[in-house]
């Protein structure tokens, strides 16, 4: 064996200790947390559904539940939202119940809509006839609804997100498939 090769035990060590650099380095924002004693007090529970817990926009989830929209305003924001991307209505036309991210989606989407509708030379102008709205409300300002479109030879489906926001129904996201 060469002199200047290192032994297998010095290898072994400065592997080791390359290890336990490593583990430090990649773990730093962890720290270790002591077994609890079998005397201790349990920790506290989470708290229950009937105490106000605030949600991370600051409203609390047991405030007085506001009426769901109604129906035909679920349809006609799916319907819009359709057209938007279709290229037959403008953004502007609904910027008061949708968010201004839900208004930078549907103009990418519509953008990229277009992209494909020039590339296949695609210039049937399509109508969509909605079907019955699907709400569920996850939380008490939170509706989620669905919306099947009609097509003439085929069905699309649009997923909206509303909440109630400063006295109004606001869509926060939607999609269209």
């Amino acid at each position: 064996m060469p002199a200047s090769a290192p032994s297998p035990e010095h290898r072994r060590a400065i592997r080791a200790a390359s290890q336990a650099a490593r583990a430090a380095t990649q773990r730093s924002h962890l720290r270790a947390v002591p077994p609890m004693r079998a005397d201790a007090a349990p920790p506290p529970s989470a708290p229950s559904r009937s105490s106000p817990m605030p949600d991370a926009r600051g409203a609390v989830l047991d405030a007085p539940a506001v009426p769901p929209p109604p129906d035909a305003l679920v349809q006609r924001l799916a319907v819009y939202a359709f057209e938007v991307i279709d290229g037959v209505r403008s953004v502007a036309q609904f910027g008061s119940w949708i968010t201004p991210e839900v208004a930078a989606a549907l103009t990418a989407r519509r953008a990229l809509h277009a992209e494909r509708a020039t590339l296949t030379r695609d210039r049937r102008r399509r109508t969509a006839m909605p079907g019955r709205a699907h709400l569920t409300a996850p939380l008490p300002h939170v509706i989620e609804a669905t919306v099947v479109l009609h097509l003439e030879t085929r069905s699309t489906v649009a997923a909206i997100r509303l909440e109630h926001l400063r006295d109004r129904w606001r869509a926060t996201d939607i999609t269209v498939l």
